[in-house]
């Protein structure tokens, strides 16, 4: 059963404002479908196929954050990346203020960019250790032909301020940070260019819990600032639940359902979810 819904509703901070839910959606992901070819067993044998999405649909509104739940395999990550347009689909669309970004050529995907940023799972292989922390915050801009080296260096002061760090952090090494730290880091990253999507996959899971929920409200309170709309990609009900204005529920590369974190999480209707639910001490609720 695939589901498509539009989350509609006032984002984190806001209160409910004339055009919400009626204007178009900022992200509009249609009948998406990923299959991949895996190794044949012999070189007769037809090659087997994994069908990772299988004709997703949904759509999000600006200053939103859906999360995308379900267990290692579902198809959660393949979804990140199609998103992302780092890979093509199969089949489906991936939309963007309208932009079919999967029809985009090079130099014209590479200029939409600006509009959505990803921040990876894990913060320690996302950045370069040889790098200074300038340089990799700074590396979005490259598609902004019209930064030179002095604006760099303020929007990487701005963009390491909005996420409580120093600008003089810029001409530190990631090796000089913590974990929590480093997740920090590659959020300004992912701010630098200013965009109007962020797609995070499973972006606190590597850290300590202690640092989990620092990153969190982070993230919340960069959303509440620049209105910032989040694809939230996590196998941590209790962390979607906490971030998420609507949750998505992928079960072998189907969308089997959505709706707000409260009502999926108290009276979950389908038998996955009460599954992933009992799964997680605590986490079921009448």
């Amino acid at each position: 059963m695939n589901v498509e819904a539009t989350t509609s509703a006032a984002p984190h901070g806001a209160g409910s404002s004339s055009g919400v839910g009626t204007e178009p959606p900022l992200l509009a992901v249609e009948h998406l479908a990923k299959a991949y070819a895996l190794p044949r067993r012999h070189a007769l044998a037809a090659a087997p196929v994994v069908q990772a999405l299988a004709g997703v649909s949904f759509t999000l509104q600006a200053g939103r954050s859906l999360g995308v739940v379900g267990e290692s395999g579902s198809g959660k990550s393949t979804l990140a990346r199609l998103v992302m347009a780092l890979e093509p689909p199969s089949a489906g669309r991936v939309r963007l203020q309208g932009m079919d970004l999967h029809r985009l050529g090079a130099a014209a995907l590479r200029q939409a960019r600006t509009q959505f940023q990803m921040v990876f799972q894990d913060p320690y292989g996302s950045l370069d250790p040889r790098r200074t922390v300038g340089r990799s915050v700074a590396e979005p801009l490259a598609v902004l032909h019209h930064a030179d080296a002095a604006e760099q260096r303020d929007r990487v002061a701005e963009a390491l301020d909005a996420v409580g760090l120093r600008g003089a952090d810029a001409a530190k090494y990631p090796h000089e940070f913590s974990g929590g730290q480093r997740q920090r880091i590659a959020i300004a990253r992912a701010l630098i260019t200013r965009p109007r999507l962020i797609v995070a996959d499973e972006p606190v899971s590597a850290l300590d819990v202690s640092v989990q929920a620092q990153v969190l409200n982070l993230m919340q309170d960069l959303q509440d600032r620049f209105g910032v709309t989040y694809l939230f990609i996590s196998h941590d009900l209790a962390v979607v639940e906490h971030v998420c204005d609507e949750v998505l529920v992928l079960h072998e590369g189907r969308v089997v359902e959505q709706g707000p974190p409260q009502r999926l999480f108290s009276a979950p209707q389908h038998a996955y979810t009460r599954r992933l639910l009992a799964a997680v001490p605590g986490a079921a609720r009448s």
